[in-house]
């Protein structure tokens, strides 16, 4: 019986031990390769007065963990006025680990799904966001009469994988910055799970492969690896 093909995580180092745990418990190994790197701002004083001006009236939208310490770190340990809405479960975590009194969660855990079901405050809405976040949660409030801000709270950069990646491996991206990075390797890719319908269509668009989509919680991306990976014609030469 054929083995099961390799599953490649390709978050930064360090960020991927949740969604491991997850898969080992599917009885899945996976294996760490970054192929982006998360990195603070130069110059974090937009975002520090961003989050000074908030008030309890307000909301800060956090889509990522990464996004929640940066916030976190920027605070300093202080407290943040406005409550918060987290894109999804990992990220409430996240939230609440840094101090941040999360208010609400979206049914699906995207950023479309968090614009469109979020209660309006009586403020503003920040969203505390990387440098190459999707424009949609931005538009579809504004759209629904919201008044939106958006601060850079971290920056992502492409990497190329520092070492090889397994021939028919199932590749798991959460950005469009690690799809760049896996292709800066010029390394073929048989499967992918994309986080996020611009991170599918980045991997289409760079790599030539038409990626499962899944939301960042990490029990849906282990489902989404776990159904490639047991398909029997997903994976090319299984």
């Amino acid at each position: 019986m054929p083995s099961e093909p390799a599953v490649v995580l390709t978050r930064p180092r360090g960020e991927n031990a949740r969604l491991a745990a997850r898969l080992a418990a599917r009885g899945i190994a996976s294996h760490e390769i970054p192929c982006v790197e998360v990195r603070p701002l130069d110059d974090p004083s937009p975002l520090r007065e961003a989050l000074r001006v908030l008030t309890g009236d307000d909301l800060l939208v956090i889509t990522s963990r990464a996004g929640a310490r940066a916030v976190a770190t920027v605070l300093g340990g202080g407290p943040c006025a406005a409550p918060v809405a987290a894109i999804g479960p990992g990220t409430a975590s996240a939230c609440r680990d840094a101090g941040l009194r999360v208010t609400f969660v979206p049914s699906i855990a995207n950023g479309a799904a968090l614009a469109a079901e979020l209660p309006l405050p009586r403020g503003a809405i920040l969203l505390a966001r990387s440098d190459r976040a999707a424009t949609e949660p931005g538009e579809i409030l504004a759209r629904r009469g919201a008044t939106v801000g958006e601060v850079v709270a971290y920056r992502t950069t492409a990497v190329a994988p520092r070492e090889p990646v397994p021939a028919g491996a199932v590749v798991v991206f959460a950005s469009p910055s690690a799809v760049d990075g896996f292709a800066l390797s010029g390394a073929d890719l048989a499967v992918a799970v994309a986080i996020g319908a611009s991170t599918a269509a980045r991997v289409r668009a760079a790599l030539g492969v038409a990626a499962r989509v899944a939301g960042p919680d990490d029990d849906e991306i282990a489902g989404a690896v776990a159904a490639l990976v047991r398909e029997p014609d997903a994976v090319a030469g299984r």
